[in-house]
């Protein structure tokens, strides 16, 4: 090590171009919400064209099965497969298990998809996609809404410019206005027209495709331009749609209207209204693409919002309901936290214990540089930065200094205890003495913390996607801390030592810590000479862990996984005997005015969501989230449960980590097949070999476009 700390310039050459590559990784590390290592969904649709649900799963449904089946190894493994027969077209839906890498499950699925593909009908193959969803990912949130203007009205003047700017975004994979008023063609069929007509189901939903399908025309060379051809559909409104012909059985030209109710109606699924502060709504809803960072997505949206609001009309508000670059800048903003904080404690405990500010302020170099080099294996090992690997570095900011306080207080013992002038030489022999005594049981206490962390590491499932992330940013930044303290802490040290100086610095509390040092002395002394003083103590501390693990143990409380603060209050409301969805709403804004007239002081602004006739939700932004527990109690006696309205009231942050939480009790129906009424198709959801019967799924899609009115 002479040779080391002899050449200081190489030393800080080496450890500086270590650190700047150390920077460039963590510029390069994607930013997310939370570990990659989750349980993605990958989802798989193919359309139908001009097949029955019964056709399509005896001619490629089974066949896809088993080909998605098949992706199961030693490193991916496929929890289920949910395959949902719908009207149009067939859902497959992969669920693999946890620790599986999002990105090589969404590559190995369209691998899969796409291969087979050559066997479909070339419609099948133009319109079969393949989409990916994890709960891991995190969401951006916003709220729209006006006093003045309708839903609709301030859908129309918002989509035009929010749309175009949102598909320019990077690092986006779904993003998009949602109205929840938004309006559907539906199709229903009237049996006994068909049967007098003698049209069949299937005659009419390719009548629909044909008018509904924008035609290719091919392609036209222009010079070295190819441009194509695009021929416009036939139906482009309500009207056009029931015109559209359809040639019956007895060769008789009719229309669709003669044969179906064709109707712009509300929309069948998903929430069916959203309100902020009591006027309703629109959600503009942004997630990220796998691997991707969110924190630049969210920060992009936010900016381009606020930068096109400045032209709108005053009615038009705005409410960011989800940041989730909220929850990663604080995170970043504690972990600098940390350091500062570790970075300080450092340097002021030994210069109260050993003297001399400049001397000892080389130790609060170890914590931010060990960092800085732990960003070089999270890049290797595909690590992103999260709120959980946020957390690990945050953890070892205080524990990376300990190697440099002991190397450091070697270093001054040793200096102390010789007199007289000390050549170059002679303060090298001695600064190596003293890195020798402790290198082993630095390295040693290093690698004892480690081994506490490295296990989790090397978990699997569930265990490795919560704890995986910040075990291995712990093991890298404490590693590189070890490493640092040998290294540059000497170096830097030999540096700042001139030729008279030995080390004679004192302590300002060296007084007190002579008398501390005498007390101990004085009574270890008399412990150790009295036999009853130690058996009382052994006997007094035996019977405080016993009480302790009797009493206090069973009153902690239990979790997988500390719940973060938020100020996000949930209120949840369901009902029993609703038919109209008027009457959730009326419910729901009877709920919010008695919870503002109680609570209004303390919350911020409230945002309600109606499901359905018969459930909603209430969220309330606290003014102070440091009375989350107080306000959560508060809620719980004033939303006391009902015959006719049950409640459900808890704390919700978005920046909490989804685990699982099985229900305690399930059931399910089966039914081999049970048909309530009578309707163009049987829609029904397959898991392997068996079969669940659900109610047929009427025509559902919006106007424009049309592609899956049918």
């Amino acid at each position: 090590m002479k040779s080391l700390y002899s050449s200081p310039l190489r030393v800080y050459l080496s450890l500086g171009l270590l650190a700047l590559f150390g920077i460039f990784s963590g510029n390069k590390l994607p930013i997310s919400m939370f570990p990659e290592s989750s349980k993605p969904t990958v989802g798989v649709q193919v359309p139908y064209t001009n097949l029955t649900p019964d056709e399509f799963s005896k001619a490629y449904g089974t066949f896809i099965e088993n080909r998605l089946q098949s992706l199961s190894d030693s490193q991916m493994k496929i929890a289920s497969i949910e395959t949902n027969y719908q009207a149009d077209q067939a859902q497959f839906k992969v669920v693999f298990d946890w620790g599986t890498e999002q990105r090589r499950a969404v590559k190995e699925v369209e691998a899969a998809v796409y291969g087979m593909s050559g066997q479909f009908p070339k419609e099948m193959r133009d319109r079969l996609n393949v989409w990916t969803w994890s709960e891991n990912q995190g969401f951006l949130a916003m709220s729209f809404y006006s006093e003045k203007r309708s839903i609709d009205e301030l859908y129309e003047f918002l989509e035009p410019i929010l749309t175009p700017m949102l598909a320019n975004v990077r690092d986006t994979d779904q993003a998009g206005l949602w109205n929840p008023s938004r309006k559907e063609v539906q199709i229903e069929l009237i049996p006994e027209a068909m049967a007098a007509l003698q049209v069949l189901p299937r005659e009419v939903g390719l009548a629909v495709e044909q008018a509904t399908t924008a035609q290719s025309g091919g392609s036209l060379l222009i010079n070295t331009t190819s441009q194509r051809i695009q021929m416009p559909r036939q139906a482009k409104s309500i009207e056009d749609l029931k015109r559209i012909p359809i040639l019956s059985r007895t060769g008789r030209a009719i229309h669709l209207q003669d044969v179906a109710h064709v109707e712009l109606r509300p929309s069948i699924g998903g929430s069916k209204s959203f309100k902020t502060s009591g006027s309703p709504s629109l959600i503009l809803f942004a997630s990220p693409s796998p691997g991707g960072n969110i924190k630049a997505m969210s920060e992009d949206i936010i900016a381009l919002v606020n930068e096109k609001k400045t032209g709108w009309p005053e009615d038009v508000q705005m409410k960011v309901l989800v940041d989730p670059s909220e929850f990663i800048s604080n995170s970043i903003r504690n972990v600098f936290h940390e350091v500062v904080l570790a970075a300080f404690l450092a340097v002021v405990i030994l210069f109260l214990f050993i003297g001399s500010l400049r001397n000892v302020a080389t130790a609060a170099i170890e914590i931010p540089l060990s960092i800085i080099l732990a960003f070089i294996l999270m890049w290797y090992w595909g690590i992103n930065i999260n709120l959980i690997s946020l957390g690990g570095l945050a953890l070892s900011a205080g524990m990376n200094v300990d190697a440099s306080v002991v190397v450091m207080e070697n270093i001054f013992r040793h200096f102390e205890s010789h007199k007289g002038s000390l050549n170059y030489q002679e303060r090298l022999n001695i600064l190596c003495r003293a890195v020798s005594e402790v290198r082993l049981p630095v390295i040693a206490s290093t690698i004892a913390s480690i081994v506490v962390f490295l296990p989790l590491a090397f978990t699997s499932a569930l265990s490795y996607s919560i704890l995986g992330d910040l075990a291995k940013t712990v093991v890298f930044s404490h590693g590189f801390s070890a490493i640092v303290a040998l290294i540059l802490v000497p170096t830097i040290r030999m540096q700042l030592m001139s030729l008279d100086e030995r080390g004679t610095h004192r302590s300002p509390i060296e007084a007190w810590l002579k008398k501390l040092e005498q007390i101990y002395s004085w009574s270890l002394g008399e412990f150790l000479n009295r036999p009853r003083l130690q058996l009382a103590t052994y006997s007094s501390l035996a019977t405080a862990l016993l009480l302790l693990v009797l009493f206090a143990l069973p009153r902690l409380p239990r979790e997988v996984i500390g719940v973060p603060d938020t100020d996000w209050m949930v209120v949840g409301l369901s009902t029993q005997g609703n038919t109209l969805l008027r009457q959730m709403e009326d419910q729901t804004a009877e709920e919010e005015s008695k919870l503002l007239k109680k609570f209004g002081d303390e919350i911020s602004y409230t945002f309600t969501q109606v499901r359905s006739a018969n459930n909603s939700n209430i969220m309330a932004r606290l003014k102070n989230k440091s009375k989350m527990q107080e306000t959560w109690k508060k809620y719980l006696e004033f939303f006391q449960n009902t015959p006719f309205v049950q409640y459900y009231v808890e704390p919700w942050n978005p920046s909490e980590l989804p685990i699982p939480d099985p229900p305690h009790f399930q059931a399910s129906v089966q039914a081999e097949r049970h048909v309530v009424g009578w309707r163009s198709h049987i829609s029904f959801m397959r898991f392997w070999n068996q079969r669940k019967i659900y109610l047929v799924v009427v025509g559902k899609s919006q106007l424009t476009p049309l592609e899956r009115i049918w």
